[in-house]
């Protein structure tokens, strides 16, 4: 009696429907590292708007709360610029601040402790046009409040800028303190795109403006009429 091994193979059939399994997983396992790709992107995307939007309101609001104020509006500044609304909002901001970090080298020029500082809409570069915010930097109470000093982009991808002074009763588009005198706040809103253009982020806030209060009215020790505590208010 001859004993033969007999060893039974897969199927045809058995074989197409593994391939046919396989090929399902695969396709999953595809779709899903395909959709966590996309998803970290879009992430990543919306974290690089929101940090360029926060960054930039963070930086006005750190030079608005470090504003010139004197009794002497000659040596101050607080000016908005009114560029348009909407989604084609492109405002600006100038003003004098106070700062301890020099805008050039010791040995070019000594400084003081105040600086102008403006902020505006242009493109990136000559050969880039990408709108971005640009921040300039110069010694105050020279010759020429708008020009001067150094200059660098603050933030790319900008869409808009809206910048807008409060005088206690309502907001206003523009505002310079030569003419309306110290605002009480300025509320700034930027709205900044991702590199990819997927993402799109705004920031604001409301920064509020200590006013400096008026000189002491003179006293006359013959007019009993006159009051003895001195004016307090915005200056005008």
């Amino acid at each position: 009696m001859v004993l033969t091994n007999y060893r039974r193979g897969f199927t045809l059939v058995e074989l197409i429907v593994a391939a046919v399994i396989a090929a399902l997983v695969a396709g999953s396992a595809v779709a899903s590292v395909t959709q966590m790709l996309k998803l970290k992107a879009k992430s990543a995307a919306r974290q690089q708007a929101y940090e360029r939007a926060d960054m930039a309101t963070g930086r006005m609001a750190l030079d608005l709360a470090n504003i010139v104020r004197h009794h002497n509006l000659q040596f101050a500044r607080v000016s908005v610029t009114d560029g348009g609304t909407g989604p084609t909002a492109r405002d600006g901001l100038m003003l004098l601040t106070r700062s301890v970090r020099p805008v050039r080298d010791e040995m070019d020029a000594a400084e003081g402790g105040e600086y102008e500082v403006q902020y505006r809409v242009k493109p990136y570069s000559a050969t880039d046009q990408t709108s971005a915010l640009w921040r300039r930097r110069d010694p105050a109470h020279d010759l020429f409040m708008d020009a001067g000093g150094v200059a660098a982009p603050l933030v790319r991808c900008i869409k808009t800028v809206s910048i807008q002074a409060y005088d206690g009763n309502d907001w206003f588009d523009s505002w310079d303190s030569d003419a309306d005198g110290y605002p009480h706040a300025i509320r700034v809103e930027i709205t900044v795109d991702s590199d990819d253009g997927t993402a799109t982020a705004t920031s604001r806030r409301t920064i509020a403006i200590d006013r400096t209060p008026l000189p002491p009215v003179p006293v006359d020790e013959t007019d009993s009429t006159t009051p003895t505590t001195p004016a307090t208010g915005g200056a005008s």
